[in-house]
């Protein structure tokens, strides 16, 4: 989804710095399509489970630019077991990356930002309603967008907008390792009044108009992109 977002972004013009955890292999190639475009965009490894790969990113954007007019948050992690089964341990590690990390690098970004920049965080249904064995990652959504409605509050009398965009399943490649993948696509389209999963590029879309000017109205909101799943009537609890 990063990946989406960001030429999306860097198409309109936007210079991109995309982080990323450690895969090098995905890092190399969008840098390549990147070059390939001509489009603005670098990758820079930082590991948000740490303080140190919090200030590495931090000090990379700060080095690079006096103003930022938009932060997208997409970093997310998660342990996929049943409630029985996860420790406190586990829920530490995902809230740190999920919510912690993007409190601590906004903090830090803070005097970077000045009227009319925006911060959107990608959120997910699972902050809204059960998932099976997502238990770990749905809490973390959850307070995510808390987090985001408190920041629009607190943040938007100086001119910096927040919102957040909650997607629904997605063709990605952490859902491409899950063993029921096939069987969860075709049950998220039969339930889908879109009749088909929601594509990386129609979020992309959504991330584009909330950096625009045409979205200033728009503060503090989760806006949900998911083909009319969660309002249609024909949607089943998660579990």
């Amino acid at each position: 989804m990063g990946r989406a977002i960001s030429f999306q972004l860097a198409r309109s013009g936007a210079q991109i710095i995309a982080g990323y955890f450690q895969n090098e292999t995905a890092a190399e190639s969008f840098r390549r399509e990147s070059a390939a475009e001509g489009l603005h965009c670098e990758a820079v490894k930082a590991n948000l489970m740490a303080a140190t790969g919090i200030q590495t990113l931090a000090d990379h954007l700060i080095s690079r630019y006096p103003r930022l007019d938009a932060l997208i948050y997409n970093s997310a992690t998660g342990v996929h077991k049943p409630l029985d089964e996860l420790t406190q341990r586990h829920l530490l590690g995902v809230w740190q990356v999920n919510v912690g990390a993007f409190f601590e690098l906004c903090l830090k970004l803070r005097s970077r930002f000045s009227t009319g920049s925006r911060i959107i965080a990608i959120s997910s249904e699972g902050a809204h309603r059960a998932v099976q064995r997502y238990g770990s990652v749905g809490t973390s959504k959850a307070a995510l967008e808390a987090l985001c409605r408190q920041m629009a509050a607190e943040w938007m009398p100086s001119g910096i907008s927040v919102n957040v965009v909650a997607p629904g399943l997605l063709v990605t490649d952490t859902l491409k390792t899950w063993a029921d993948a096939d069987a969860r696509m075709r049950l998220e389209s039969q339930l889908s009044p879109l009749g088909r999963l929601v594509r990386l590029e129609e979020v992309a879309n959504l991330v584009h108009f909330l950096c625009s000017q045409a979205s200033e109205g728009i503060v503090g909101q989760t806006i949900v992109v998911d083909g009319g799943k969660c309002v249609s009537s024909h949607a089943t609890p998660g579990i």
